[in-house]
C-alpha cells in the first residue's frame, strides 16, 4: 500500500490580482498580487504569455526536499494503470473581477484544439470578502434573448457593461457550491476565494481585451490563435432565467447516510468529470479505486496510514494514491476525486 504525498504550495501567475486570503489560509499575512492560485494536484502546466518553466505543475515534499508531484507518482497510484489523473484543483482568491470568460465543452476542446479535455469546473466558496463596497457575486449563463449576434455587437464595442448585464448576477456565500459547465459564459467577481476543481486544462476563452487592472491582452491570450469567430462560437447560447440558472448550476449538499463524517457537494450524477465531498469531523475510514486528494480545512485532525499518524493542519495538501486505506479522525477538509469515467 502507498504512503500519502504531501503536496506543498505552488502558486501560479494570472492576470488578475488576489491572493490574501490563500495566504491567510496557510497561515501567513500577505497582501494580494498576481499569484492568487495554488495548483494542486496538478500534472498540466500553466498557459501564460510568459513561459515559465514546469510552472503550474505540483511541488511535494520527498526525500530530497522538494520534487514535481508528477515525478514521485506511477501509473499504478492512480488507479487501475491509469497514467492520466483527468482532474485539477485549485485554491483561488479574487481580489477584482475577473474577466468575462468561457471555457470549451469537450467537443469544442477535441474539435478545436485536438484536447481530449474541455474545462467544465466547480467553484466551493470557502470564504468571501466585501472589496470596494461590493458583495462577492458570480456573473454567470446568458440572460434570455442573448445571441450570438448580439454578443458578437458587444465583443466588438468592447461594450463590457454590456457583456456583464448579459448575464446573471449571482451574490455567493461561504459554504455555496457552483457547477460551471464548458460553454458557459461566467465570471468571479472580487472577494471568493474557494475551492475550483475542474478538468485539467487551462484554456480560458475571453471577451474583454484588457483586463479589470489594465493589462492590454494578446490575441493569443483571448482565444489561442483560433480567431475571434471561433473564440465567439465556444459560448453556447441558452438563454435562462436567473431561477432556472441557480436551480441548474446551484448544487445542494447532501449526506452520506453510510458514512456520517462525508458531505456530498458534488458527485458524478452531477458531473462525470470529477467528485467532491466535505469531511465534517467523527471517525471516516477511506480507501477507494482511485487517488483522491484531501485539502484540510482545519487544524486538529490525524490521518493514519499502515500505523502511521499524520498531524492535519489548515492549508495542508496530500495526493492519496489509489488503493491507500486512510483513517481521518476529527478531520475537517475536502476530497477530491478524479473522473467517473476513467475508474468505474
Amino acid at each position: 500500500m502507498k504512503k500519502p504525498i504531501k503536496e506543498l504550495e505552488t502558486r501560479v501567475v494570472r492576470t488578475y490580482r488576489g491572493g490574501a486570503l490563500l495566504a491567510e489560509f496557510m497561515g501567513r499575512t500577505e497582501p494580494d498580487g498576481f499569484k492568487p492560485e495554488d495548483w494542486i494536484s496538478s500534472f498540466v502546466e500553466a498557459k501564460n504569455r510568459v513561459k515559465i518553466e514546469n510552472e503550474g505543475l505540483t511541488l511535494a515534499e520527498s526525500k530530497d526536499g522538494v520534487a514535481l508531484l508528477a515525478d514521485m507518482v506511477s501509473a499504478d497510484d492512480f488507479g487501475q494503470g491509469r497514467e492520466d489523473a483527468g482532474v485539477l484543483v485549485k485554491l483561488l482568491d479574487s481580489a477584482e473581477r475577473l474577466g468575462i470568460q468561457v471555457h470549451p465543452t469537450k467537443e469544442y476542446a477535441k474539435r478545436v484544439f485536438n484536447s481530449e479535455y474541455g474545462k467544465t469546473e466547480c467553484w466551493h466558496i470557502l470564504k468571501t470578502r466585501v472589496i470596494g463596497g461590493e458583495t462577492p457575486c458570480i456573473y454567470m449563463g446568458f440572460k434570455e434573448g442573448i445571441t450570438l449576434e448580439r454578443w458578437r455587437e458587444l465583443f466588438e464595442k468592447q461594450d463590457v457593461y454590456g457583456m456583464l448585464n448579459a448575464m446573471h448576477r449571482i451574490e455567493v456565500c461561504e459554504g455555496d457550491t457552483v457547477l460551471v459547465r464548458g460553454g458557459t459564459p461566467h465570471a468571479i467577481g472580487a472577494g471568493c476565494f474557494m475551492l475550483e476543481i475542474q478538468e485539467p486544462s487551462d484554456y480560458t476563452m475571453r471577451t474583454e481585451k484588457v483586463t479589470v487592472a489594465g493589462e492590454k491582452l494578446t490575441p493569443m491570450q483571448i482565444h489561442y490563435g483560433v480567431g475571434e469567430e471561433k473564440m465567439l462560437d465556444c459560448f453556447e447560447y441558452v438563454g435562462r432565467s436567473e431561477a432556472e440558472m441557480r436551480a441548474l448550476s446551484f448544487l445542494t449538499p447532501r449526506e452520506d447516510f453510510e458514512n456520517p463524517a462525508l458531505v456530498h457537494l458534488v458527485s458524478y450524477d452531477d458531473t462525470p468529470h470529477f467528485a467532491l465531498d466535505k469531511l465534517s469531523g467523527g471517525r471516516y475510514l477511506h480507501k477507494s479505486e482511485s487517488f483522491v486528494t484531501l485539502i484540510v480545512t482545519k487544524d486538529g485532525g490525524t490521518m493514519t496510514v499502515q500505523n502511521e499518524s499524520y498531524q492535519l493542519r489548515r492549508g495542508d495538501k496530500y495526493f492519496i494514491p489509489a488503493g491507500t486505506e486512510a483513517l481521518l479522525e476529527n478531520s475537517y477538509g475536502l476530497i477530491s476525486y478524479p473522473p467517473k469515467k476513467k475508474y468505474v
